[in-house]
């Protein structure tokens, strides 16, 4: 039996490099990741989930003036949101349908739409644009604490710091949209019957 000393194995250089780069550049990421986040305002989440819950609903074939008619998304209150949205929107599609945005002022014209957005602004209006559009197959969503309550198919809330949604299908149903399950899952809280 022979006795031989070991030496220890000296790292390769390039990869003691490697592993360095690799722990900065996790570093970086670890830090950086809520200043990407911080970036992105509270409108433009909003904006992208309006585009998501379009991707999501199914309007029936009565709700558009034509087979290529666009998705009339409007919205009333807040001209920062319309534009955002505008801009968002601007290259892209939902079932095979391009957007059309647009900021409106009264009620009535949230009828000729498939989603009308109602920003906390204009809380106190809530009522008369859902009233106007409660026999039209139209997306109703808000940002108000008792919008599902008073007949609202979605709404956004906070959950700490976190932009959620909440949502009511039975309202949405009457009117003859389809909110997908996937949809249904992603949500904080899913309205069911008129009491809840």
């Amino acid at each position: 039996m022979s006795l031989t000393r070991q030496t220890p194995r000296i790292v390769n250089g390039d990869f003691l490099r490697k592993a360095v780069c690799g722990f900065v550049c996790l570093l970086l990421l670890l830090f950086l990741t809520p200043v990407v986040r911080a970036a992105v305002s509270e409108t433009e989440l909003k904006a992208a989930f309006l585009y998501n819950f379009a991707k999501f609903v199914e309007w029936p074939a009565e709700a558009f003036s034509s087979e290529t008619a666009p998705i009339e998304i409007a919205v009333f209150g807040e001209d920062e949101f319309t534009v955002k949205l505008r801009s968002l929107l601007s290259d892209k599609k939902a079932h095979g349908r391009s957007f059309q945005v647009k900021r409106i002022s009264t009620p009535q014209e949230a009828k000729n739409c498939q989603i009308v957005f109602i920003s906390s602004s204009e809380s106190r209006r809530v009522p008369q644009v859902l009233d106007a559009v409660r026999k039209s197959p139209v997306l109703t969503i808000g940002e108000t604490e008792q919008f599902l309550d008073v007949g609202g198919m979605m709404n956004f809330v906070f959950e700490d710091t976190q932009l959620r949604f909440e949502v009511y299908p039975e309202a949405a149903e009457r009117v003859n949209l389809v909110i997908s399950s996937k949809l249904l899952r992603l949500a904080k809280r899913v309205k069911k019957g008129a009491r809840e």
